[in-house]
């Protein structure tokens, strides 16, 4: 039989051509994964409109309002529309599909819509019942009234999310430790683990800062996700006050000025070059409390050898092994301390090991990513042999 090309259709709870976020990061590196030789993927992707609406915030308030009486909870009803089930059905009927590759927990309604004989595979950014758990602690710590409301959410999400991995059965997981919570609620998912993974040229080696400079730290993220702006008001609150003066705060990401204004916080905003970023800061800080799954811009920190100063939160679910270049404090004393300290200034000439970053690098994974999709389809086509 001559060779083709792997057909995958892409149900997508993010555009990964225009994502700036995390999530579109690594979307768009595993696709470029899958398109490698010899599995050489063509990927059809389809996107919810509803994702891309600008009056998102209120169909969030409408939606959980609708959980109340709907199946779904309210996250996955963001995503669910006639016209989306409609454009779905259209696309399936247009060709034939290997391998269905469903990115983000919040569109696993779509299962009983898609072929059986087809096999599928869910790439799981975060346990999104966990990372809501985390949004109604932080941002409604005492409304009884809302918590009641949002936590009856929770708990549809948490039995729809789980549920919807047993149906999938084959799960990418970004987090050891997602992973392993997974794994301990279902013992038959067909589980691999893969941290964020990166595809571009790191940079060169970088010399030491000069020693006579101020300290400018770099933050990288998306302003409007809540966790960064949670980590970000903690760190200009608790710990930056109390830095010297020579000490500056780079912002890298979308919406970095509605938040911080001040003399020595500089925003960049978006930044589409990369190497702009390392060239501007000396280390970068993940001062990251809540949230779920990992911490891509953590990663990609790795990825591109800068030295780090995070949270220990930050850095859970990554594969990463004890080095002086990384520091991970909680408090915001221990913050403060290091930051007026000597080794501030040490941290700032050190690089990160090549075999640390390699472990972010997607050639290091081709293989095992490749090979995973591989053997679910051969594990479909078997068990639909046997019916």
């Amino acid at each position: 039989m001559a060779w083709r090309p792997l057909r995958i259709f892409f149900p997508s709870i993010i555009d990964p051509a225009v994502h700036h976020g995390g999530a579109g990061a690594v979307t768009r590196t595993l696709l470029k994964l899958l398109q490698r030789m010899p599995l050489g993927a063509e990927v059809t992707c389809i996107v919810p409109t509803s994702t891309r609406n600008r009056f998102h915030r209120g169909r969030q308030a409408v939606s959980v309002a609708m959980s109340l009486v709907a199946k779904l909870p309210s996250k996955p009803l963001l995503t669910r529309s006639p016209r989306f089930i409609r454009n779905v059905h259209a696309m399936l009927g247009s060709r034939d599909f290997d391998l269905v590759l469903i990115n983000g927990s919040d569109l696993l309604w779509l299962i009983p819509e898609l072929p059986y004989h087809v096999p599928k595979i869910l790439i799981a950014h975060n346990i999104e019942h966990q990372l809501f758990l985390s949004q109604i602690d932080a941002t409604y710590p005492r409304s009884r009234l809302l918590r009641g409301i949002l936590l009856r959410d929770w708990r549809h999400l948490r039995d729809y999310e789980m549920s919807g991995m047993r149906l999938v059965e084959n799960i990418i997981f970004l987090s050891s430790l997602d992973a392993r919570f997974a794994l301990g609620q279902n013992s038959r998912i067909q589980a691999l683990t893969i941290p964020p993974i990166f595809d571009y040229p790191a940079p060169e080696e970088r010399g030491p800062k000069g020693v006579g400079e101020g300290i400018r730290i770099g933050f990288m993220g998306n302003f409007r996700w809540w966790p960064n702006q949670e980590g970000l008001g903690w760190f200009l609150k608790e710990v930056f006050p109390q830095t010297t003066g020579d000490t500056r705060l780079h912002l890298f990401g979308e919406a970095s000025g509605r938040i911080a204004r001040d003399a020595r916080v500089v925003n960049h905003g978006f930044v589409a070059n990369m190497a702009d970023i390392w060239r501007t800061c000396d280390f970068m800080i993940c001062p990251i409390h809540r949230g779920g799954g990992v911490n891509v811009k953590f990663a990609e920190a790795v990825y591109n050898r800068m030295p780090v100063l995070a949270t220990s939160f930050a850095a859970r679910g990554l594969p990463l092994e004890p080095d002086p270049s990384v520091v991970l404090l909680d408090r915001a004393d221990e913050w403060v301390s290091f930051l007026l300290s000597p080794a501030a200034r040490e941290l700032r000439a050190r690089r990160l090991p090549a075999r640390m970053a390699n472990a972010f690098a997607m050639e290091s994974h081709v293989q095992s990513v490749q090979g995973f999709v591989q053997s679910a389809i051969a594990r479909k086509k078997r068990s639909i042999g046997d019916r």
